[in-house]
């Protein structure tokens, strides 16, 4: 598997949001975006969370059953009202230096297609996705 890291393979050109930011802007990504996972970052350009449609859907059906407000109530009720609220908070990441088995050995156990790919100052890198490490090993332009 060559001796390359996580940051080599990772997709920098994607889309993220801020944690203060509202729902609507997930829509809006959700909408006009071919990404299932989107970061979550802090004022500072951390990486805090992941935000996905599983995150939209635990929030349209939540599993509490004191909280039988009906699909999308919490949003309009102002209970939740920005992406931090709604989001993944330990999100799925690798360092941009960890070797790709590594990365591809968490993907696996952990039955997932891509990670956050994350410098030693959790600062956004991009995503690591099981396509492009396919890619990479399997693909035509492979050395």
């Amino acid at each position: 598997m060559r001796d390359d890291r996580a940051g080599d393979l990772a997709v920098a050109d994607i889309q993220s949001l801020k944690a203060s930011d509202h729902p609507d802007a997930l829509l809006q990504l959700l909408s006009s975006s071919t990404q299932d996972v989107f970061p979550v970052l802090d004022d500072r350009g951390r990486v805090v969370g992941t935000i996905g449609e599983p995150d939209l859907l635990r929030v349209l059906s939540p599993s509490e059953p004191t909280l039988s407000f009906g699909p999308g109530k919490l949003i309009r009720e102002g209970l939740i009202d920005t992406i931090e609220d709604m989001m993944t908070r330990r999100p799925l990441t690798c360092r941009v230096s960890d070797p790709i088995h590594a990365a591809l050995k968490k993907m696996a156990t952990l039955n997932i297609a891509q990670l956050v790919v994350i410098d030693d100052n959790d600062t956004l890198v991009g995503l690591l996705r099981a396509r492009d490490l396919f890619k990479a090993l399997f693909g035509k332009d492979r050395p």
